[in-house]
């Protein structure tokens, strides 16, 4: 993964370069930090034990779907690579983007997260993903793929869905996508017998007990999970709000403006 990652930072500061008119640093630090964190989620020690105890294979599992994906669409990787574009082709990514809305929808996104975590926890998937690496890693790839869809709404992020979200909307957006999560780190924190075979012998071995650490797995997904999606999702409901109250705002200004310069009592 370090080439890859590698590669993704230097495209990404490379496209920088190529703006006349300067790019955020602290977006360019957001891009990176989501980089970093798919790194430390599949390159680190978290990656060397989450075939054999389920509580850091769950620790892998919130870092590539609840904290890389808002750090990388922080970065505003999309209307870099609008802005970094030639205008000769410009106009065809943009359409393509424009294409892709019907696939990035808050309903379609909610669809597919929910669908990735509950399918991937299903114990014949899970146990399969022990036993072939490839699918293993696949698995990985559908996390980040299904954090950076559930984020995107929230966040505000490209391509801009067709309708954005406002205060509200986002809520009930959050409260949906949460449920999931909810249910699946309940049951594993709750279930009475090991839900997932092969990890016993491991367990076994490093001398802990399996459902104390299935317990704990289920604890990290119900409620750490719940407590960043609810903590960054009211902070985005919080920041809709207050930019549809200014845009309300700015439009009675303006209306009232324009009922005096035509000497008419304003509204």
């Amino acid at each position: 993964m370090v080439v890859p990652a590698a590669g993704a930072a230097v495209i990404y500061l490379a496209a920088t370069r190529r703006l006349t008119g300067g790019w955020p640093a602290r977006r360019a630090l957001s891009w990176l930090a989501g980089v970093g964190c798919v790194l430390v989620a599949l390159q680190s020690g978290i990656a060397g034990y989450d075939d054999q105890m389920l509580s850091v294979h769950m620790v892998q599992h919130m870092l590539l779907l609840m904290a890389a994906p808002p750090l990388l669409l922080g970065g505003r990787p999309v209307l870099l690579a609008l802005q970094a574009t030639s205008p000769q082709r410009r106009p065809s990514l943009a359409k393509a983007l424009n294409r892709s809305r019907a696939l990035t929808g808050p309903l379609q996104s909610l669809a597919v997260f929910g669908a990735v975590i509950v399918g991937t926890h299903l114990p014949s998937f899970y146990d399969a993903t022990l036993r072939h690496p490839v699918l293993h890693e696949a698995e990985h790839a559908l996390y980040l793929v299904a954090g950076l869809l559930m984020w995107s709404p929230l966040l505000d992020g490209d391509p801009v869905p067709r309708r954005r979200l406002g205060g509200l909307g986002k809520l009930l957006y959050l409260i949906i996508a949460m449920m999931p999560m909810a249910l699946v780190g309940a049951y594993l924190n709750r279930h009475a017998t090991l839900v997932y075979a092969p990890y016993g012998p491991p367990a076994a071995t490093l001398g802990i007990d399996a459902l104390d650490d299935q317990a704990q797995a289920g604890a990290i997904m119900w409620v750490v999970g719940g407590v960043v999606m609810t903590a960054v999702g009211l902070w985005a409901a919080v920041a809709a709000m207050v930019a549809e109250e200014r845009r309300l705002t700015a439009r009675e200004a303006r209306a009232s403006s324009l009922a005096t310069s035509e000497g008419r009592p304003p509204a």
